[in-house]
Formats: structure tokens, C-alpha cells, sequence
């Protein structure tokens, strides 16, 4: 007999939702950005560094355990075919760690949990299957334009196939040299790296906008998957995701 209420099962839902969309732009390491950098387009185009973004829930009250539970900020580490996004969250209580590289088509999602460490492994095919479960939609590009972190972005919009889900507005760059930077997330169609965007799932809506950019030797090891990490099933990582959030009893 299912005992959870209404909200707790939305709640749940929700976040394993984030965790797996944080990955889209993505999500990197915790760097500080020279104002300098932050302050001007850039001339020509950045083969690696550091991207971090804020994160927003702006239709949470400041007072929500959920919203004290969710993370603040992501960041982004990117090189050639790869990167690596990062955010904890709950007082370090979890982190979790998203690691693509678009040459071997693969992916890797770790999860701390306390002491527990598990991880999902995803080739090409899974990543596929995962991504037709994402709503379906079209992107549509504008003519507007805007300043980003010192970037020069365009604007695209995101139509739903589902009409009862609200347009996206999304800011995205093309001088930061990677190419297919969306290739395992739900915005693949976007021909440049996500500078700032929205998403509502479950009728809770989430921003993410880079607040840095800092071009720059990346070590291979930060894209590189390590740890004693448990591998286990993306149905089962989201199982331990729900089991997580009814501990915290969101």
C-alpha cells in the first residue's frame, strides 16, 4: 500500500528529475572568476576551462526544506570531447558527479550518499533510451542576443509537444570550442554550450545562469571517472534518489 501523500510522490519525482537534469549544461569544479574575464566577449573561441553556474528555484520560499536541500550552484569543467559537471547539496550530505565523453559515448553519474557510493554507467544505446523519455519539444531559434558571462549568447525557444508545458527561454554560446556540447542531454538540438536556461519539471521551475567562465589548462584527470563507486542500474540509482528524499522527509 502506497502511504506517501501527494506532495511527498511530486517532491520525489522532482528530484530525481533535477539530479539527472542538472547534467545538461548538464554540470564542473568550484573555481574563482577574474572580473576582467567576466566583463567582456571573448575574441576567439575557448578549447577548455571552467564554467559555474548559480542555481535558482524561484517559486520555492526560502523557508522550504526543499529548497534549503537543493543546490545553489553547478559547475562545469569542459575539454575537447569531454566534461565533467559537479554540485552538492544537503551540507555536502550528497554530491554527485555527471562525467561525458562524447569520443567514447559514454557516460557516467556518480552519487555520495553519507558513506554510500554508487554509480550508473551509460553507452551510447542507454544514453539514447534515456533520452526519449524527456518531453518531446522543438527549438526554435530567435534573433535575440545578450551578454553572458562575458560570451556573446543567442536566444532560443523551447515549444513543447505537450501544450500544458510553458515555453523555455534558453542562452546558449558557440565561442566556447566544443562540438555536440548537448549530445547526452535533453537539448542535443542546441548547437552550442548552455549559458543560461530554465526548466519546469513537475510544476517546479529551476534556473541556471553562468555567473563565470575561466578558460584554462584542464587536467585529464578531472574528466576522468574515479572512486570506489558501486555500479548499479539508472532504475535502481533512481530508487536510492526516492529513498533519499524520504529520508529528508521533503
Amino acid at each position: 500500500m502506497n502511504n506517501k501523500s501527494p506532495l511527498s510522490q511530486f517532491q520525489t519525482k522532482f528530484f530525481i528529475a533535477l539530479v539527472w537534469l542538472t547534467p545538461i549544461i548538464a554540470m564542473s569544479f568550484l573555481v574563482a572568476a577574474c572580473s576582467e574575464i567576466s566583463n567582456r566577449v571573448f575574441d576567439e573561441k575557448v578549447d577548455e576551462g571552467i564554467i559555474e553556474y548559480q542555481v535558482t528555484f524561484p517559486e520555492l520560499g526560502d523557508e522550504s526544506l526543499t529548497a534549503t536541500l537543493l543546490p545553489n550552484k553547478m559547475t562545469y569543467a569542459f575539454k575537447d570531447d569531454a566534461f565533467a559537471s559537479y554540485f552538492e547539496a544537503a551540507g555536502g550530505v550528497f554530491k554527485n558527479r555527471i562525467i561525458a565523453n562524447r569520443k567514447d559515448k559514454k557516460v557516467e553519474h556518480q552519487l555520495k550518499v553519507f558513506r554510500k557510493k554508487i554509480k550508473v554507467m551509460m553507452n551510447e544505446r542507454d544514453v539514447m533510451k534515456m533520452l526519449t523519455d524527456y518531453p518531446k519539444m522543438a527549438v526554435i531559434n530567435t534573433e535575440d542576443t545578450d551578454t553572458i558571462a562575458g560570451f556573446y549568447c543567442h536566444k532560443a525557444m523551447l515549444v513543447f509537444e505537450d501544450v500544458s508545458m510553458p515555453k523555455i527561454s534558453v542562452y546558449y554560446t558557440k565561442d566556447i570550442n566544443m562540438e555536440m556540447p548537448n549530445w547526452c542531454t535533453q537539448y542535443h538540438e542546441i548547437d552550442g554550450v548552455l549559458m543560461a536556461y530554465e526548466i519546469e519539471e513537475f510544476g517546479v521551475r529551476m534556473k541556471l545562469e553562468a555567473t563565470s567562465v575561466t578558460p584554462g589548462k584542464v587536467e585529464d584527470e578531472m574528466l576522468n571517472p574515479t572512486g570506489d563507486f558501486q555500479a548499479i542500474s539508472k532504475d535502481a540509482m533512481d530508487v536510492e534518489l526516492a529513498q533519499l528524499v524520504e529520508t529528508f522527509e521533503l
